[in-house]
């Protein structure tokens, strides 16, 4: 009995060669004949959907969405678009992902996004620009670049991520210190997210080379204002090596397995959630936005009591601050600090006293993990909180 084409398939993959081409064609047309059906509609195909979660709140705070083929193709999501690629559809197929993921935003408990899977090609392809237009706002969606592939043109993925950004989406980096990503990558895509490899996730505990690493890439990623992901989390001691770390976000099978449900965190599972007087949100002051700087210089002229004012965008992200200096007069920061709301409050002074002399206590907008602006940050006010805590400690209250 002869061989399946996608047997033969799976056996060429399996040995890194070309797929074999039969002289009649009959391989690549049962090929095409599959993923033409994925195409239609007529071969369905669906979702699991894995926990991201907040280690410092011990919630879920986002899914990411994973393909789940029918047993027809017999093929893992990524070996399937990677053969769809080299048959010229691929593009096609990741466009019929993205959509049919995209659609799953309405089951998303309040308060979480979903990281949806796209390659560089997909996003430089025709095909996205003809789905583009259609995608409306994307508020809640994090677009998730993989690592299967190069990037050959940075300007003219930045232009696309731009797009992305603009209708509401944030953008996530997949597989830090692994494949093509380096910090460069990171540095040229400036994303919201960076996910890290689960090869430094993988006993992190024990070898203090992968801690170092993640320490290092978490403190990068902190300077870029983007959060780290730990991906593979597998262990409880991984977990508490992760957390002493600093690392804001992981997931894993520890965490929860991918599932068709968008599940909350097992009960069962040993996080301990650090207190909230530890993170940013103590020290965060209520601060009145406007939507443009016409608007905001308006309502600081009309009540000369108030010396800071935050001008956000449409999605509720901080734009610049308008600060009524005593020595300067109304001052415009444009292009001011930023921190995520869980940060520990000893790093952002840390980051703050290294600014110029001129900015060095400049107000810090506080944003929350979807960029969402929380409030404002004196410098001030913050170094004597935490000069007061750490006498504290060290009297051993």
């Amino acid at each position: 009995m002869s061989p399946t084409p996608l047997r033969l398939l799976q056996k060429a993959l399996a040995g890194g060669s070309e797929v074999p081409a039969a002289a009649d064609g009959w391989i690549p047309t049962a090929i095409r004949k599959h993923f033409l059906r994925l195409l239609d509609g007529t071969l369905p195909f669906s979702f699991h959907y894995q926990p991201i979660v907040d280690l410092r709140r011990a919630i879920v705070v986002g899914y990411e969405a994973l393909a789940r083929f029918p047993r027809e193709i017999g093929l893992p999501p990524d070996q399937c678009i990677a053969l769809a690629t080299q048959h010229g559809i691929g593009p096609a197929l990741e466009c019929a992902i993205f959509s049919k993921a995209l659609s799953a935003r309405v089951h998303l408990p309040r308060n979480c996004f979903l990281t949806i899977n796209v390659s560089p090609t997909f996003l430089l392809s025709e095909h996205w620009l003809q789905v583009l237009p259609a995608l409306g706002n994307l508020d809640g969606i994090v677009v998730e670049i993989t690592e299967q592939d190069q990037i050959q043109d940075y300007d003219e993925m930045r232009r696309r991520l731009e797009a992305i950004r603009a209708l509401g989406a944030s953008i996530a980096v997949d597989d830090m210190g692994s494949g093509y990503a380096s910090l460069k990558h990171v540095m040229e895509l400036k994303p919201n997210f960076v996910k890290l490899d689960r090869f430094f996730v993988d006993g992190c505990h024990r070898e203090r080379s992968k801690a170092m690493f993640i320490e290092m890439i978490g403190t990068a990623a902190g300077h870029l204002d983007a959060w780290i992901i730990a991906e593979g989390v597998e262990a409880a001691t991984e977990l508490d090596e992760l957390m002493r770390l600093g690392i804001p976000l992981a997931q894993g099978y520890y965490l929860g397995r991918p599932d068709a449900e968008m599940k909350a965190l097992p009960a069962d599972k040993s996080i301990h959630a650090l207190a909230e007087t530890t993170t940013l949100a103590r020290y965060t002051d209520f601060c009145h936005t406007c939507n443009s700087r016409q608007e905001a210089t308006a309502l600081m002229a009309i009540n000369g009591k108030l010396d800071l004012v935050a001008v956000v965008d449409q999605w509720n992200r901080p734009v610049e601050f308008i600060d009524r200096h005593t020595l300067a007069d109304v001052r415009f920061l444009t292009h001011g600090m930023k921190a995520q709301l869980a940060s520990l409050p000893v790093e952002v002074l840390q980051r703050a006293l290294t600014r110029s002399l001129a900015s060095r206590f400049d107000p810090i907008a506080v944003v929350d993990e979807f960029g969402t602006f929380r409030g404002a940050i004196r410098v001030d006010r913050l170094m004597t909180s935490v000069l007061e805590s750490m006498k504290v400690q060290d009297a051993g209250i």
